[in-house]
């Protein structure tokens, strides 16, 4: 099974930068997509079937953009999320089959440290809507844990593993929301050799067979195509 998982950095289809995602993900043929700060119709060119969510409101956002996006060969059934989770960040649930099997998939955006939704004397108070949207997923997370369905939870985290910087309590609230998940994308990836941000979360019923970085610079303009690096992950089942 293999997924791809990039921020695109609200990237329009009609865009260049778009353009050249779309393509290379597609040209990686993958059985799932996570996508982060998209719009609706950025995976139209893949076919296959999408699920997405607008997320809360912590800047302007066009009508198409989508927060968090998830795009499968095969039809969603789309499972419902509690309302303080989706109103406190990014967050979009879905099963869908892969081959005979069916999974789970959440794909997730956790808020930047400096969002400006949380305000005290007129400033931003850092990490606050980050910690609060930690707190909403964790139960969802534990529950999701207990199902026999596997599980894939993947996005932008917006934060590096293991802790580079940071509050100590933020980053313990991402240890223990994720506690019992593998997170397979902690430590540098190669070809990048560098930490992501953009992580991807497995049940025990699932293995790792490969993860790697995907190049953010577009190779024939040699140009940036957005400001985060990608991640595909090989997965096979162990159940």
């Amino acid at each position: 099974m293999r997924i791809v998982n990039w921020n695109i950095e609200r990237r329009g289809p009609h865009t260049w930068q778009a353009a050249s995602l779309a393509s290379e993900i597609q040209s990686l043929d993958p059985d799932i997509v996570f996508l982060t700060e998209g719009h609706h119709h950025s995976l139209e060119a893949l076919g296959g079937f999408t699920l997405d969510h607008p997320g809360y409101d912590a800047t302007y956002k066009s009508d198409s953009e989508r927060l968090v996006l998830l795009w499968s060969r095969s039809a969603w059934e789309p499972v419902a999320l509690p309302e303080k989770l989706q109103a406190s960040g990014g967050a979009v649930l879905g099963r869908t089959m892969v081959g005979h099997h069916p999974v789970h998939c959440l794909c997730i955006c956790v808020p930047w440290h400096m969002c400006p939704t949380v305000k005290a004397n007129g400033k931003v108070v850092p990490w606050a809507q980050h910690k609060a949207f930690l707190r909403e997923l964790a139960p969802t997370l534990r529950e999701l844990g207990d199902s026999p369905t596997p599980l894939i939870v993947a996005g932008d985290f917006n934060r590096r593993m293991p802790r580079r910087w940071g509050p100590i309590d933020a980053y313990d609230l991402l240890s223990d929301a994720f506690e019992g998940l593998n997170i397979i994308t902690a430590d540098t990836l190669q070809p990048e050799n560098a930490a992501t941000i953009d992580h991807v979360a497995i049940t025990s019923s699932f293995g790792p067979v490969a993860v790697r970085s995907l190049s953010v610079i577009d190779p024939e303009r040699q140009r940036p195509r957005s400001d985060h690096f990608g991640v595909l992950a090989d997965l096979t089942l162990v159940w």
